[in-house]
C-alpha cells in the first residue's frame, strides 16, 4: 500500500480513499494529472481513452518506451497499481462520443476528469456531467502551448464548461484561437479537411496545466473536509507561459482568475 506519511500534514487520503474519478483521456496531459492525484490519495479510477501508446508520444507523454504499443489506458492502470497496489481500476478502451459505458460511470463518479484534446469531447463530457449532477474538472491547453485553462464546474456552486464557454463570446475572448495557424495547420485543417487540429506545445507546457488540474480536482474532493492548505480561489484559472498576441491579460507565467456562476439560460439550468 502507498505511504502517505509526508502528506499528512496537509491531508488525510483517508478522505479520498473511497472518492471515484472517471478520467476522460490519459494523454500528454491527463496522465500527469492522473499520476499527482493517484500520488495524494485517489485510488478509485474508471479510465476512458480509446487511443494506443506509440513512438510519436515520447516526446510528451511520461509513460516508458517499453509501453509502446499497448492501450494508454492498460499504460496508466499498470503506473497506478504500481505506485498504489491497493488501488483499483477499470479501464474502458472506447472513445466517449461511441461508448455505452460512459453515461454510468459518470453518474457513479464523484468528479469527472475531462482530459480529452477535442472541443466537441469536452462540450459532450460536460453534457453528461450537466445530466447526472456531477462535478467536472476540465482542462485545455491552447495551441503551441502559449498557455491553457482550467474550469471546474460544480453543480449548484458554479456554471457548466458551457457557462463558461458563453462568458468568453460574450466578452470577445476566444482564447483558443488567438494564434495564428502555422503552415502545418493550415494543411492539416484545410488540406485534410482535420478541424480538431491543433500543433501542440512543449511537455512542461502540457503538464503546467495538468497540475492545475490535479489541484483544482484535489479541492473539489476535498470539499467539506479538514486540510490545511487554501482551495483555489476560483474555478477559472487562465495561466499564461508567454504572451498571446492580442491578447492584453496574456504575459509571461501570469495566471488570470475567474469565478462563473451558474447561468439560468444555460443547460445546467444554474442547477
Amino acid at each position: 500500500m502507498l505511504r502517505f506519511d509526508r502528506i499528512q500534514h496537509l491531508i488525510s487520503p483517508d478522505d479520498l480513499r473511497d472518492k471515484l474519478v472517471v478520467q476522460v483521456g490519459v494523454g500528454s496531459g491527463g496522465a500527469p494529472a492522473n499520476e499527482h492525484l493517484t500520488m495524494n490519495g485517489v485510488r478509485r479510477w474508471i479510465l476512458f481513452d480509446p487511443d494506443t501508446y506509440e513512438e510519436v508520444n515520447l516526446v510528451k507523454h511520461p509513460r516508458p518506451r517499453s509501453d509502446i504499443g499497448n492501450l494508454k489506458v492498460d499504460n496508466q492502470k499498470k503506473w497506478i497499481l504500481d505506485r498504489n497496489p491497493d488501488a483499483d481500476v477499470e479501464v474502458v478502451a472506447e472513445d466517449v462520443l461511441k461508448s455505452s459505458r460512459f453515461q454510468e460511470a459518470v453518474k457513479a463518479a464523484d468528479v469527472v476528469l475531462c482530459c480529452t484534446d477535442t472541443q466537441v469531447a469536452r462540450l459532450f463530457v460536460n453534457s453528461v456531467a450537466v445530466e447526472m449532477h456531477r462535478p467536472c474538472v476540465t482542462a485545455s491547453v491552447f495551441r503551441r502551448g502559449f498557455g491553457g485553462e482550467v474550469y471546474a464546474y460544480v453543480p449548484s456552486v458554479s456554471g457548466c464548461f458551457n457557462c463558461m464557454m458563453r462568458v468568453a463570446e460574450e466578452q470577445g475572448w476566444n482564447l483558443g484561437e488567438a494564434v495564428e495557424l502555422l503552415p502545418v495547420e493550415e494543411e492539416a485543417i484545410y488540406g485534410l479537411n482535420r478541424k480538431d487540429f491543433r500543433a501542440s506545445g512543449l511537455s512542461m507546457d502540457i503538464q503546467t496545466i495538468s497540475i492545475l488540474q490535479a489541484r483544482m480536482t484535489l479541492d473539489v474532493l476535498l470539499t467539506g473536509t479538514d486540510r490545511h492548505f487554501a482551495p483555489l480561489p476560483a474555478n477559472w484559472m487562465i495561466f499564461y507561459n508567454r504572451p498571446i498576441p492580442n491578447v492584453s491579460k496574456s504575459g509571461f507565467l501570469k495566471n488570470v482568475q475567474f469565478n462563473i456562476k451558474p447561468r439560468r439560460d444555460c443547460a445546467c439550468k444554474g442547477l
